[in-house]
């Protein structure tokens, strides 16, 4: 596969990946009663793809150069995560929700990282992007500490962290990937 081949196969992945993180925000807020296996495997499976189309997103001729720069080692990261979800699934039941977390925050920094460097381009959306990445991190810390009183709660938040990740993710696809 050439560049552009790689390149658009990048974009459309990150936006597929914005669009999963969307449906699975709304139904982690409105399905309590979810099997735990059933999100350790949709979980992994999430990851394991978020991962690949991370590394595709390295790997292509981004015009910009912004959007896919920390993708490689995020990619790896989320493959490796992604694999031990798979296979160890039930044991690492309550590590799920704050690994989530920690996820989705250290996406946040990077972002805010792009946003600086999207702003010292010349690009116009950098402050969207450092607001989106800001709320999304702050939802990230929320999900590591889970201060919630209820499971409710709980789900809510990272129903809404889910939907950020993905919210995130798009706006710097659209505002920041040139083909």
């Amino acid at each position: 596969m050439n560049a552009p081949g790689k390149h658009k196969v990048a974009r459309n992945g990150y936006i597929a990946i914005s669009v999963i993180f969307y449906l699975t925000g709304m139904v982690h807020m409105i399905c309590l009663s979810i099997p735990i296996m059933a999100l350790c495997i949709i979980g992994a499976g999430i990851l394991i793809a978020y991962g690949v189309i991370k590394m595709i997103g390295y790997f292509s001729d981004d015009l910009y150069c912004l959007a896919f720069q920390y993708d490689m080692a995020c990619g790896l990261l989320l493959l490796i995560v992604g694999m031990i979800v798979l296979g160890w699934n039930l044991r690492l039941e309550p590590y799920l929700a704050p690994g989530l977390g920690f996820l989705i925050l250290l996406d946040s920094l990077l972002k805010v990282q792009t946003s600086r460097e999207a702003k010292a381009f010349g690009l116009q959306s950098w402050h969207w992007i450092l607001i989106a990445a800001v709320i999304a991190g702050i939802f990230g810390i929320l999900i590591v500490l889970a201060p919630f009183r209820t499971e409710r709660a709980a789900h809510i938040v990272t129903g809404c962290g889910l939907l950020l990740e993905g919210g995130m993710n798009h706006l710097v696809v659209k505002a920041a990937v040139r083909m």
